[in-house]
Formats: structure tokens, C-alpha cells, sequence
């Protein structure tokens, strides 16, 4: 049986399924409880897969009423609240970013806060500004929080149409077993199963899902599948390695929560032949 993480109060598994992204945002105050909560979980913070210095903050906008909030191009209504962060320049700077920031998102589902991941329509320099950036950081994406009208805004249903936010790919095109040329199915991932769903249902830049795994006896490894000129679209941060960050979030958490083995390793994978704009990224080593 599935037992709940001793980082919230919920299982993962269910928070995942649980946390959808929205745009306008009621007059309703955040509890002083909650965001204390939040501060805690953030000093708290288990270390990402790469070790890269990530600080984060919750950022009193000062923005009373329902109008558009300044710094995110009209995309968010109403939110005084938002969580931003910033990350020192390295090589896997991203996917750790991407790993903490959903880790903070799912405590916010946990605690009924709604959210939502923005990197690409955001103005970093409001946020510069409340986090007193470093020549030596950046904000690869903000979110805010609190909680959502009772209907969503036209703009934020026609972003979520655009990108068809509900859907999500088929597991014989996300997972693979000893090579790309063998899709996994999913009654024979066997103990694997919660940790690849939770990979398949987390969320993505415009819903890209660029996450490819492939298990073989050296381990489950994950892989970056980039879409064609996605990163002329986002040039301030390298949205699909946050993208992949949150994979990997999902994944360790839900297999942490299970109780199977494994830790973040860079290795030999043993695949030989690779999807088109494709890169290896890590691997789950048992």
C-alpha cells in the first residue's frame, strides 16, 4: 500500500493527479497559515539531483483587486501572491530548478492552493526586483498562488485549449524497455508503474511532454526529446530541461513514497541508438 511522503500530507501520486494550472485568482486572502507553511517547506527543501544553489521566495505583489497583474502580459487576474526563484548559472541548473519549483507546487496542491508554472509570459523584472538578483542567476519561472474563480477567465480557457492541457501522450510513446525500439507497456513496468503515470500526467512548456525513459538492467534512464525550434521560442530559460526537472520530481518522489530503491545517477544507459533530438539527460540507478 502507498503511503503518504513525510514532506505532505497528501500521496504524491494523488497530488500530481490533483494539480491543475490556473490564471485568475479570487479576492479570497491566503491564510498567514498557509504561507507560513510554505516558508517552512521552503527552508526545508530536500537537495535537487544535481546540487545547484536554488533559492526561492513568496513575493507579496501588493496587488489588491481583480484586474491583470503587471509582469505577466495580461495571462494572470487577480493574484497578490506569486513564488519565484532563482538559480546560480551551471550545468544542470534547469532540471534542478524544474525539480524544486514542481516540488513546492505540490506542496501548494497539498495545502489547496491552485498555481501556475510561467516561464515564457513573464517580465523577470518585478520578480528581479523582490529576489535581488545576482549577475550570476537566473529566474527560469515564477508561479502564482491562491485561489481560483469559480470560472475561468476566456484568456486562460483559450491557453488551455491551445496547448490541449487535459491530454497527454500514450505510454508507448513516452516509455521504453532496453532500447527505443521496444515500447514499455504498461502492465509490464510491474513496480514502476506510479512513478512513469505520475512522469505521464505532470506538466510541460505549451505541453510538449519531452520526456523519453527507457528501462534496462542498468536502470531507468531519462532522456530529452526536444521539440524543433522550441528554444527560439524561449529564450530566457530553457523551458523543455524545467520540463524535465518536474519529471524527474515526479518520478523520485512517487518511487521515495513506494519505498523502491534507487538514487540520481550519470551513467553508461546502454542505449545504442537514440530518437531523433534526443539527449541524454540522467538515470534512476537501483
Amino acid at each position: 500500500m502507498t503511503e503518504k511522503s513525510p514532506l505532505f500530507d497528501t500521496p504524491v501520486a494523488g497530488l500530481v493527479k490533483a494539480r491543475r494550472s490556473f490564471r485568475s485568482y479570487a479576492q479570497n486572502p491566503v491564510e498567514k497559515e498557509k504561507l507560513a507553511a510554505l516558508e517552512s517547506f521552503i527552508q526545508n527543501l530536500p537537495p535537487a539531483p544535481f546540487g545547484t544553489p536554488v533559492r526561492f521566495a513568496l513575493c507579496d505583489m501588493g496587488h489588491n483587486g481583480p484586474g491583470r497583474i503587471p509582469g505577466t502580459y495580461g495571462m494572470i487576474k487577480g493574484a497578490r501572491w506569486f513564488l519565484a526563484g532563482a538559480a546560480k548559472n551551471s550545468h544542470r541548473d534547469m532540471e534542478d530548478f524544474g525539480w524544486l519549483f514542481e516540488c513546492i507546487i505540490l506542496r501548494c496542491t497539498d495545502l489547496m492552493l491552485d498555481t501556475c508554472w510561467m516561464g515564457a509570459t513573464i517580465n523577470r523584472g518585478p520578480f528581479a526586483q523582490k529576489l535581488n538578483l545576482k549577475p550570476d542567476e537566473t529566474i527560469p519561472a515564477v508561479s502564482p498562488l491562491g485561489y481560483r474563480t469559480k470560472r475561468r477567465s476566456l484568456t486562460d480557457a483559450v491557453a488551455r485549449m491551445s496547448v490541449r492541457a487535459t491530454s497527454r501522450k500514450p505510454w508507448q510513446e513516452l516509455f521504453f524497455d532496453g532500447g527505443f525500439d521496444a515500447p514499455l507497456a504498461e502492465e509490464s513496468a510491474g513496480q514502476w508503474i506510479a512513478p512513469l503515470e505520475s512522469v505521464r500526467l505532470g506538466p510541460s512548456a505549451t505541453n510538449r511532454q519531452p520526456w523519453r525513459i527507457v528501462r534496462n538492467s542498468n536502470g531507468v534512464h531519462f532522456f530529452l526529446q526536444r521539440f524543433p525550434g522550441y528554444d527560439k521560442i524561449t529564450k530566457s530559460a530553457d523551458m523543455q530541461r524545467i520540463d524535465m526537472g518536474i519529471a524527474l520530481c515526479h518520478f523520485e518522489l512517487v518511487a521515495r513514497e513506494a519505498g523502491l530503491p534507487g538514487q540520481w545517477e550519470t551513467v553508461a544507459h546502454g542505449v545504442d541508438e537514440l530518437l531523433p533530438r534526443t539527449e541524454y539527460v540522467v538515470s534512476w540507478v537501483f
